[in-house]
């Protein structure tokens, strides 16, 4: 459908705050410092501070819509709805989101921002509802809500007290969930506060490799000690922080889901005859063949690589579709739709392949 041709995958979702890093600096240095001759009362622990809450208690109940409907595999809903919330239609995302959510929990995160997008409805109730889709998903330690989570209590939103030692606990978590945001934010508002151990710590955990100059800069102010013990502490934190390659598995994973939704939505018999595993190993296969091959620079294109490779593999087993030069030309016109794309490949394929 035309609707979403210009809509671009991003790495991570809801990259929805910013925060204030000499504010969170001075909130961390002023949580480090341990009060006199007082005994502190226990912290609760972060999951204590939620309201109890049930998947069937917070779910929305809701209706097929044209886009879908629970007969659709789990993740093509959750990238149904991503696709319906990029092009703003919060209502139909909503109602994807909430049938992928059983068996996706990130899309509780959306389910979120898209109550908050509704704004017919009284801001009172949306704000509830939008507060209990987080609170429940950052209790299954999803590391969008819980961002979201932190977010809320460090502005006050949704008409919940502000609280920025909550909030502070809660970017904590997210961080050693994996999330490179808060990590980042942490990293910042530590060498901002002059822990330049803890910085350095969070920032061997980032390990940007593409742009090492805000460590190799805090490594000129490190005494001998100081690097010694940011190891130190880096190592003990590494062993807590969600791997990197998990959060790269999850990413390509929620791609998978948004391309095949994308392919759903103009030919959803693309895949027939093919398990829910099947389907998605193809497209995971074929987004990493295109994107190794250089030869599609927009996210349209993979998306066309997928289905003509597809095509390909159900008329013409063994032809590799890269191999013809017409079939990518074909692919990289990324304004004649899908539907026109793959009668075009498939009268290429005819006439190359008989």
């Amino acid at each position: 459908m035309r609707l979403f041709i210009q809509s671009q995958i991003r790495e991570y979702p809801l990259k929805l705050f910013n925060v204030l890093p000499l504010a969170l600096a001075v909130l961390l240095a002023a949580c480090a410092t341990p009060a006199p001759e007082k005994t502190e009362p226990k912290i609760p622990e972060l999951n204590d501070t939620l309201p109890k809450l049930t998947l069937q208690g917070v779910l929305p109940k809701v209706s097929a819509n044209e886009y879908c409907n629970p007969a659709m595999d789990a993740d093509v809903l959750y990238g149904a709805g991503y696709k319906l919330y990029e092009a703003e239609d919060y209502t139909n995302a909503k109602s994807c989101f909430a049938m992928a959510a059983p068996n996706y929990t990130r899309a509780f995160c959306y389910l979120s921002t898209s109550t908050d997008q509704q704004t017919d409805r009284p801001k009172a109730e949306r704000d509830r509802e939008s507060f209990n889709y987080i609170a429940y998903s950052a209790s299954q330690n999803d590391w969008c809500a819980e961002y979201g989570m932190y977010a809320t209590y460090w502005f006050g939103d949704k008409d919940i007290p502000q609280d920025k030692h909550l909030a502070v606990r809660w970017l904590e978590r997210s961080a050693l969930h994996g999330n490179p945001e808060p990590q980042q934010s942490l990293a910042d508002a530590a060498e901002e506060s002059g822990d330049l151990v803890k910085a350095y710590a969070w920032l061997k955990v980032i390990d940007n490799t593409e742009d090492t100059s805000q460590l190799d800069a805090l490594k000129g102010k490190m005494s001998p000690e100081q690097l010694a013990e940011g190891e130190q502490r880096f190592s003990e934190l590494k062993a807590r922080v969600t791997s990197k390659q998990v959060m790269y598995d999850e990413a390509r994973a929620e791609e998978v889901a948004i391309f095949s939704a994308e392919i759903h939505f103009d030919i959803p018999d693309l895949f027939k005859g093919m398990t829910t595993a099947e389907r998605q190993a193809f497209v995971k296969a074929a987004i990493a063949k295109a994107r190794d091959s250089g030869k599609f620079k927009l996210h349209y294109a993979v998306t066309q690589y997928i289905i003509v490779s597809r095509l390909a593999q159900q008329r013409y087993p063994g032809v590799d579709v890269l191999q013809n030069p017409k079939l990518v030309v074909a692919i990289n016109h990324v304004d004649d739709g899908l539907e026109a794309t793959a009668k075009k490949s498939l009268a290429i394929m005819q006439k190359s392949y008989k």
